[in-house]
């Protein structure tokens, strides 16, 4: 069951976007915007710095996080498979993201005394 609060901040996210594809640059601003990058998270339990969100211009893949390793850059990986500090903006965001795919969210909580969209 997705935390309480999710489905608010996936309908202030998405709330002006009319299809998936305008929903998805919907999701990149918000992490663009809201993330301050670099950012610590964990690809396969491995440590790695996210340098930047992106889209690759594939709906059906889905927004991609370019990531770091040991101070060089290690490449592209799916959005999806990123793992943030749980009481971070960054996997709160990804809560959201992932849930809005229809997928189970990572840990995550919501960020006590803050409203989202701050725009």
């Amino acid at each position: 069951m997705p935390p309480p609060g999710l489905s608010e901040l996936i309908e202030s996210i998405t709330v002006d976007a009319h299809g998936s594809e305008e929903q998805l640059t919907a999701f990149l601003t918000a992490f663009s915007e809201e993330v301050q990058v670099p950012c610590s998270a964990t690809v396969l339990d491995l440590p790695v710095e996210v340098l930047r969100f992106d889209a690759e211009g594939d709906e059906r893949r889905g927004l991609v996080a370019r990531c770091g390793h040991e101070g060089r850059r290690a490449g592209v990986v799916s959005l999806t498979d990123v793992r943030f500090e749980p009481g971070s903006v960054a996997a709160w965001l990804h809560a959201a993201y992932r849930s809005w795919l229809g997928l189970d969210p990572f840990s995550a909580r919501r960020l006590a005394g803050r409203s989202w969209p701050e725009r």
